[in-house]
């Protein structure tokens, strides 16, 4: 019997090497919906895969949860790109960072603010709002209820993506080591109430982050200083308002945020442009109003 001693198990040689080139949609084309519909979009045909599954099995859960998982990220890139693409101050704040120069040379001027995330991971609430404090410049202000929950949701993916669902360590000890101690080494197990849980709260949450980052861009659109440290700060960043609070004159940039971060797939579809940039308006100069009345 000729065989080496280290042979403890038959290895079938790889004789096709996979083609990567050839996995990929060539004839896909970035869709003009907002990043908040796209994911919307995203995790409705996920749940295509499920929903009238009565007793889905635990392998097909874990798929499904990382799609949904896939999808969170997809739609943090693209909600950045799509504000470095259209708001003047977050591309002043992004134009001094560096990108990989085979980025520079292949990516087109669309998507070329992809690549300054290249290595970003948004696997946790903190990381994300990192990120939108690095490229935009803007702190994203989400309360603590839903970042824990977020952050949750990522230990469990934490827990599926590198040691195939089971518990470790560490991630026991972000969950909470009291109430978690005894499943160490065990497996996820998502059934049908938890999974269709696990995507309504990260819908909600993504419905967070997408209304803060509109609210935080859009009011540094019509800054209000709140001291004289803070007017000479804007002073010296070239931050005014970009509005005539007219919505004839201001319609058509208005409508780039309005794109940006509307939703037309939501069971609660976002007002008429119209409404948002009446309400938008009316606001920031209530608050211009009650910051000049406290000095």
């Amino acid at each position: 019997m000729n065989v080496n001693f280290h042979e403890i198990v038959k290895v079938q040689a790889i004789t096709t090497t996979i083609q990567t080139h050839d996995l990929f949609d060539k004839s896909y084309k970035e869709g003009s919906g907002s990043p908040i519909d796209s994911f919307l979009l995203n995790s409705n045909q996920l749940n295509l895969l499920w929903i009238s599954n009565e007793n889905i099995t635990r392998e097909l859960a874990t798929v499904v949860f990382l799609g949904y998982m896939s999808a969170v990220e997809s739609y943090i890139r693209a909600l950045v790109r799509g504000i470095i693409q259209i708001d003047i101050y977050s591309q002043n704040h992004a134009s001094s960072k560096e990108i990989k120069f085979g980025a520079a040379m292949h990516h087109n001027k669309k998507l070329l603010a992809e690549a300054l995330m290249d290595e970003d991971s948004f696997v946790h609430m903190d990381n994300i709002k990192i990120t939108f404090k690095n490229l935009l410049g803007i702190n994203l202000p989400i309360n603590e209820k839903t970042a824990n929950e977020f952050n949750n949701i990522c230990q469990l993916r934490h827990c599926c993506v590198h040691r195939f669902g089971k518990l470790g360590a560490k991630n026991a000890m972000n969950l909470g080591i009291n109430s978690h101690s005894n499943l160490l080494e065990k497996p996820l197990s998502l059934d049908n109430n938890s999974l269709e849980l696990i995507a309504r709260n990260l819908r909600s949450i993504l419905k967070d982050i997408n209304n803060m980052a509109y609210k935080e861009v859009l009011n540094r659109t019509y800054p209000i200083p709140r001291n004289r440290d803070d007017r000479k700060r804007l002073e010296k960043e070239g931050i005014k308002s970009l509005w005539k609070e007219i919505y004839s004159d201001d319609r058509e940039q208005f409508l780039k945020y309005y794109n940006l971060f509307s939703t037309k797939h939501d069971s609660s579809k976002t007002a008429k442009p119209a409404v948002m940039y009446k309400l938008f308006i009316e606001q920031r100069m209530q608050a211009k109003i009650q910051a000049a009345n406290r000095k």
